[in-house]
């Protein structure tokens, strides 16, 4: 296939790098928080510091990918090759991610000193057993259930939700004619399952403490399994490869750009949430951006620009990799935290950078092999690195 007939959308790479990097903001200050260093978190004016909402974007704009390219595979083969798809899957997927959980099980706990939140256990290897089952297995969300997460790798938890959401879509599209049906069951039946356990436990077992454990489990796992937000990626691909022009219109008209924008920045910069589906609601903004930036070409706002381009490129690279390099650099600095001023220029610095050189490296020596690789099961052929 030549190269301009690629699928490639324009914008998405620079959304990708804006995920990223609010992530790798976010989690140097929780990661100052979890050890008592003084951080942003503890003043009210600063809003955002999980990086909860980059998570969100990802799972939207993967949703948004991965769709639209098995809505293309099975109108131009009438199928879906399962198989095929399983292997792009993992040959994008897994060689950093298990890279990064060696790193964080066999050599970072002996070259940090303090004791961060998650550190493995190595005087008792045991108690590591099901931590390391569960990461290397990517069903690292099961941590809901109990089970001890992994300092400096809990960000792998959205890459486990991913590929559990990989494990069953091309099922779906390869299943079900119209596949509209299944994704707004998603849509609908994801976000309500949290609140079916909490009424479950209230009103059934009240007395049965095992069952309100493990509903109250259930519903935190489901509360951070965002299948949902990735299936209304897909829906809104399912809108422009069919082309319903009248809802293309109205989500292109500038009236309803502008609108999104100023809720979806705005709300993000002044931390603004719902009491209720607040994630579904700010994933319905993501959706209706990422249309526009990456099919409408009278887009209000593009986020098309080389050096956004490029932070998006290495985008899973800085996903991957930041906790660690954080908390590294937290241990060095760590004699400097009584001069705040100098402890953060130096943590912020360092982090940033090395994450930016470190993913750099990763992503054209490393990872290119495996993208090379992945390029000979590709049935449609794409520029999005996903």
């Amino acid at each position: 296939m030549k190269e301009k007939d690629r699928i490639y959308f324009t914008g998405i790479d620079g959304l990708r790098a804006i995920g990223a990097l609010t992530v790798l903001f976010g989690h140097i200050e929780l990661s100052k928080k979890s050890v008592g260093i003084e951080n942003l978190m503890e003043h009210s004016f600063y809003k955002n510091t999980s990086g909860h909402l980059g998570v969100l974007l990802f799972f939207v704009l993967s949703g948004f990918l991965i769709s639209y390219l098995l809505f293309k595979e099975k109108k131009e083969t009438n199928r879906i090759d399962i198989l095929s798809f399983y292997k792009r899957r993992a040959l994008r997927i897994w060689p950093i991610y298990y890279l990064a959980v060696i790193l964080l099980f066999f050599v970072f706990p002996f070259i940090i000193e303090f004791d961060y939140f998650g550190k493995p256990n190595w005087e008792f290897p045991l108690s590591n057993f099901k931590t390391i089952l569960i990461y290397f297995l990517i069903v690292p969300n099961l941590v809901s259930f109990g089970i001890n997460g992994l300092g400096g790798g809990f960000q792998l938890g959205s890459i486990g939700t991913e590929e559990q959401f990989y494990l069953f879509w091309p099922w779906v599209f390869k299943i079900f004619k119209n596949v509209l049906y299944p994704i707004v069951v998603l849509i609908i039946l994801i976000p309500l399952i949290p609140h079916l356990c909490d009424y479950l436990s209230i009103h059934f077992f009240k007395i049965n403490e095992t069952a309100k454990l493990f509903l109250h489990q259930l519903g935190d796992f489901f509360m951070y399994f965002k299948i949902n937000c990735m299936a209304t990626g897909g829906l809104i691909a399912w809108i422009y490869f069919n082309k319903m022009e009248s809802i293309l219109k109205l989500l292109y008209s500038k009236t309803i750009q502008f609108i999104v924008l100023f809720l979806t920045f705005g709300g993000w910069f002044w931390g603004f949430h719902l009491n209720y589906f607040s994630d579904e609601y700010y994933s319905i903004l993501f959706a209706i951006l990422i249309l526009n930036t990456a099919t409408n070409p009278n887009a209000l706002v593009s986020f098309n620009i080389k050096s956004l381009n490029y932070l998006g490129k290495i985008s899973y690279g800085i996903y991957v990799y930041h906790w660690i390099i954080i908390l590294y650099f937290m241990d060095v600095f760590m004699n400097l935290k009584s001069d705040i001023w100098i402890y953060n220029i130096l943590l912020y610095f360092c982090s940033i950078s090395t994450t930016l050189i470190v993913s750099h490296f990763s992503y054209f020596y490393f990872e290119i092999m495996f993208l090379k690789l992945k390029e000979k099961f590709a049935i449609i052929k794409s520029n999005s690195k996903i």
